[in-house]
């Protein structure tokens, strides 16, 4: 799908208010906002790919109601953790379904919002390059782009474009929507049409997890996605080799292949976000939308684009996503550091919180709304001696271990 803007034009000569780097997920979000809302901004959006197309998909736990729901494509009743041993769960929460959402879906949603609003300029089939500050002729503060077709002044930048970071773990994953004729096997769950397999044919040894996640989208067609964790990026041709040889064990090799998706998501960042020239605000994945332990970012994009849009049109400069909470932050970072210390146990992990917790539990900590009593919960699911190795000092394993010893005597 090509959605070059007729005749693009950057003007170097007055500075945007706002320039948008990246015309991806975040980005494309800021811009149709923007658009959406009673800004007088001139914006321009800048990227380098030339078109966009059906390459990726987005899911999230959502009510009925909500402002893309004109998009959803599909969406369950339930979600489903299965491993090779036969280990499974299936979870319904009433009121609440797994929605999904096309990838070129949510790009024409957008670029339809964009083209109606003659401020915003998109010019795509163009890279931005070296960010510095500079005093614009008003005196004021300002940015200069440098982009492939010269320089660019903006008051404000939004850089939303990927940056490569050290993390503790890489969810590497590569996916194909196929035409399977009604074979997909049961050990997927992909026989129950009104639920999504989130984790199945789960199994972990020395090299990490790994899982197949499946979306039924007709009784004959579904994405197919093998996953894999691990403590380095994987080349996307391996995993493409151990997503073919997953559908070959089951029975699928000479499906039909509709389209493919791929990628690998940082996992408990390492490295700080490097500091942007002043006047730039980092966002999307690089700028820390992503949920450390679950790879999800697709709805925590979408508030933030609400936040940021209305923070520009009170004149104000764009926010960046909110910090994660101090004990979501020590909870996530302390379960992928047992998941690389033990990788052959991660399977394991993933299993018992979905056999153990109850579904509405889960349900809130997966999408950033656990309360005290779900986080506990959730300990409570787990091993204790490979967690409180991850603690950060003696002290805290020893306060921890007295406090798991006093609930379990309760409990008793």
């Amino acid at each position: 799908m090509t959605a070059l803007s007729p005749e693009p034009s950057l003007d170097a000569a007055a500075p945007f208010d706002l320039v948008i780097l990246g015309a991806g997920c975040a980005g494309l979000a800021l811009a149709a906002r923007l658009a959406r809302s009673d800004a007088d901004l001139r914006v321009a959006v800048i990227d380098p790919r030339t078109e966009h197309g059906d390459d990726r998909s987005w899911s999230f736990w959502h009510h009925d109601h909500h402002a893309l729901r004109s998009i959803v494509a599909h969406e369950w009743s339930g979600w489903t953790y299965r491993g090779l041993d036969g280990r499974a769960a299936t979870h319904r929460v009433p009121g609440v379904t797994y929605q999904y959402i096309r990838g070129i879906d949510f790009y024409r949603w957008a670029l339809d919002a964009i083209a109606t609003d003659p401020r915003i300029t998109l010019q795509l089939g163009v890279g931005a390059h070296e960010l510095a500050a500079v005093t614009l002729d008003d005196g004021d503060d300002g940015v200069r782009v440098m982009t492939d077709a010269g320089p660019v002044l903006a008051r404000r930048v939004v850089d939303t474009r990927p940056q490569r970071t050290r993390a503790l773990l890489y969810q590497c994953f590569s996916g194909v929507e196929i035409e399977h004729g009604g074979r997909l096997a049961t050990d997927t769950d992909a026989s129950d049409a009104d639920a999504v397999g989130l984790m199945t044919r789960m199994r972990s040894g020395a090299e990490g997890l790994g899982f197949l996640y499946v979306l039924p989208l007709s009784p004959t067609r579904a994405l197919v996605e093998w996953t894999r964790f691990s403590p380095a990026p994987l080349p996307l041709d391996e995993v493409a080799a151990e997503r073919d040889a997953e559908l070959g064990a089951l029975g699928l090799g000479d499906a039909v292949v509709v389209r493919e998706e791929q990628g690998i998501l940082p996992m408990g960042r390492v490295d700080a976000p490097p500091s942007p020239v002043a006047g730039v605000a980092l966002a999307g994945n690089a700028g820390g939308a992503l949920r450390d332990a679950s790879g999800y970012a697709f709805l925590r994009i979408q508030r933030w684009a609400m936040r940021c849009a209305a923070a520009l049109a009170r004149g104000e400069a764009p926010p960046a996503h909110p910090r994660e909470p101090w004990v979501r932050r020590q909870m996530d970072r302390i379960f992928l550091q047992a998941l690389r210390a033990h990788p052959e146990r991660s399977a394991d992990y993933f299993l018992a919180m979905a056999t153990r917790v109850a579904p509405r539990r889960l349900l809130r900590f997966l999408t950033d709304r656990a309360t005290l009593g779900d986080l506990v919960a959730i300990i409570a699911s787990l091993p204790l001696t490979p967690f409180l190795a991850q603690l950060p000092d003696r002290r805290e394993r020893l306060v921890a271990a007295a406090s798991a010893a006093r609930r379990q005597r309760v409990e008793r």
